[in-house]
């Protein structure tokens, strides 16, 4: 059941890092067309390709991590025995989870700060800024599903 749930999260996660790169090549084509041709563009395209790119970003870490191909700093494992390593990876994988629920717990703040005090005319660009808390507690949650699992690296 569990291994369900997360193929069903990374369909969604997929989904949403390729619409947000097609949105993000489509509207950068747009920007092109419109200045090379008609002298012109527009300033709120640049606002959402920047957002989109933290997007595509985003999930394409998720992703990576549900799948063990996210970057990993292990300057200790080439010296360690595999079973050590084997040892350390669930408790590994728990504090990862706890660095990310941090991590998106102030990611909340910043969103309701964000709300707060963003001026009336820049409102628009808000709901983008919710990738943050949902980006790190997906992470998050990947990095439990793998310790629930049993997850190893191939």
């Amino acid at each position: 059941m569990i291994e369900s749930f997360e193929q069903g999260l990374v369909k969604v996660e997929s989904i949403i890092a390729a619409s947000s790169l097609f949105l993000l090549l489509a509207l950068s084509l747009i920007q092109i067309l419109t200045r090379n041709f008609f002298n012109f563009g527009f300033p709120e395209i640049e606002i959402i390709n920047r957002n989109l790119l933290v997007i595509c970003g985003a999930m394409g870490a998720v992703i990576a991590t549900s799948k063990l191909r996210h970057i990993k700093i292990d300057a200790l494992t080439p010296v360690m025995s595999k079973r050590i390593v084997l040892r350390l990876r669930c408790p590994l994988s728990l504090f990862s989870t706890l660095i990310c629920a941090v991590m998106s717990y102030h990611g909340v703040i910043f969103v309701v700060d964000e709300w707060q005090y963003t001026p009336d005319n820049e409102r628009w660009t808000l709901p983008f800024t919710l990738i943050y808390p949902l980006g790190f507690g997906l992470l998050g949650a990947h990095f439990l599903l793998n310790c629930l699992l049993n997850k190893t690296d191939a």
